[in-house]
């Protein structure tokens, strides 16, 4: 029961943090910096490429990012560990830590990249030279990302077991 309790505590507190700083990061920049390497070939083949600047500031963006995805998942296993008394079963570790994941990865998916970009497209999702593509290729935008969320799920899953590991066994 702590288990389910944590991830579903966890899990969601960490879907409305990456949420509102993802949508912080929408709002606040350019498309060009934060959704230039996440917009399909199809968009992105139509604009200039990336600037250094623009590179730069998106790396910048991305710290706080990974902080975030990882931090919050170690800590809430970590957590998890001392309501079990310090003795935590791998199998539990990976299942707290791959259930964050889990609903990140669904809110990003279904608030972000299918009702946002995808469904409402508003114009600070467009990137600047493409507005003429805001009715078909932003709206396919939906199956590009769903597939890219299918496919990372792999990853995800090793990650999860990998990061599990670390806290289970060291």
């Amino acid at each position: 029961m702590q288990l389910l309790e944590n991830v579903l505590l966890h899990g969601l507190v960490f879907a409305v943090l990456l949420t509102i700083y993802l949508l912080a990061v929408m709002r606040g920049l350019n498309p060009r910096i934060w959704a230039f390497s996440d917009y399909p070939k199809s968009i992105t083949d139509h604009v200039p490429p990336q600037t250094p600047r623009e590179r730069r500031i998106a790396a910048y963006t991305a710290v706080p990012f990974f902080l975030l995805i990882l931090g919050f998942p170690i800590g809430s296993t970590i957590i998890l560990e001392g309501l079990y008394g310090g003795s935590l079963p791998l199998l539990d570790a990976f299942l707290n830590i791959f259930g964050l994941v889990m609903f990140g990865t669904l809110a990003d998916l279904v608030i972000l990249d299918l009702l946002i970009v995808g469904t409402i497209t508003p114009d600070w999702v467009i990137i600047p030279g493409t507005e003429y593509m805001r009715d078909k290729e932003y709206k396919e935008f939906r199956i590009y990302h769903a597939k890219g969320h299918a496919r990372a799920m792999p990853v995800l899953i090793i990650l999860s077991l990998i990061f599990a590991a670390l806290i289970v066994f060291i």
